[in-house]
């Protein structure tokens, strides 16, 4: 299957060779264009479109893309990147989007709206619609392989065969046994419990503050790797399989969860504010940096369950025994 990464250089190339062509269909309130193109017109549900969108833009002008956390109409955005380059004469940025949706209904690729500002003078930039169409659930690849049949065979097949089978099946068996027993034998008597999950991500928050991420400029890997923290957190603390959530996916999470409207309200900024630090190269300044740490360890510190006194008293009964 394609990756973001590999259709982002295909649309790269298209996109120079398809330059002059920009031009012919093209916004120009003051020098800026705009190409477009979707990787296909159909999927299957899950499936991922990779969607690329190309500007031309006057030097040193910033560009806003359109919002992906409720992703484009019925397509959900599952991830996305950007790349630019500045030249004296223009800049040009390529946006790259991997779309998908989970519904069995045809889908429209909304058009999409770029905001491009230069000395206080803004315009749009807008894409076409693109309609989806969804195809059935089924992999087309059953079709290749339905009228296959069975082997046939001719003869009698000698029974020699089957003692062979028996008796590999037999040491296999005992080879599988055998390392069970000595594993279960070399296993130590008993292992230490799991740390609780406010201790396992307080201790992690302060081992990567030891790493001094922020001093040393690495700012999106320090949000990567804090990201990832808090991903661990909760999904111990609350049982849920948050792991592999995209970041529209935890906040949706995260206004049906059980935190009270405080802690919503951090996480969803938490996530809401670190997506384009990781997938946008943006930098926020120096004091939303310092307010992620702070923020988060904040937060595991609030929501730690509280014991009530009769687990504390069975706790203190356990370790005195």
């Amino acid at each position: 299957m394609m990756n973001l990464k590999s259709a982002a250089m295909d649309f790269q190339s298209i996109s120079r060779v398809l330059f002059l062509a920009i031009a012919a269909h093209s916004s120009l309130c003051f020098g800026s264009m705009i190409f477009y193109s979707a990787s296909q017109d159909s999927l299957y549900i899950g499936d991922r479109v990779h969607v690329g969108v190309a500007l031309v833009v006057p030097p040193g002008s910033q560009v806003t893309p359109p919002p992906t956390d409720n992703g484009f109409g019925k397509l959900s955005v599952k991830e996305w990147t950007s790349d630019k380059t500045e030249k004296k004469s223009a800049d040009s940025l390529s946006f790259h989007y991997a779309v998908t949706t989970y519904t069995a209904e045809p889908c429209t690729l909304p058009a999409l709206d770029f905001i491009v500002t230069k000395d206080k003078t803004t315009e749009t930039l807008r894409t076409q619609p693109i309609p989806m169409r969804v195809l059935l659930v089924s992999s087309p690849d059953t079709a290749a392989i339905k009228d296959l049949k069975p082997q046939q065979n001719a003869g009698k097949p000698s029974l020699a065969w089957l003692w062979i089978i028996a008796g590999a099946a037999l040491l296999a068996a005992a080879i599988f046994f055998g390392r069970r027993f000595f594993a279960k034998a070399a296993k130590p008597a008993q292992s230490a419990p799991p740390k609780p999950p406010y201790e396992e991500a307080l201790e992690a928050l302060s081992r990567l503050e030891a790493k001094n991420y922020v001093a040393k400029g690495m700012i999106r890997e320090y949000v990567f790797e804090l990201s990832e923290i808090i991903k661990r957190y909760l999904e111990r603390r609350f049982a849920v399989q948050i792991a592999e959530f995209t970041t529209q996916e935890i906040l949706d999470w995260v206004k049906a969860s059980p935190l009270g409207l405080a802690e919503r309200k951090t996480v969803d900024w938490f996530f809401s504010t670190t997506d384009p630090v990781k997938f946008a190269k943006w930098l926020p300044d120096n004091d939303t940096v310092s307010r992620f740490g702070v923020d988060m360890r904040a937060f595991v510190e609030k929501t730690k369950p509280v014991q009530t006194p009769a687990a504390a008293a069975k706790t203190e009964a356990g370790s005195a025994s």
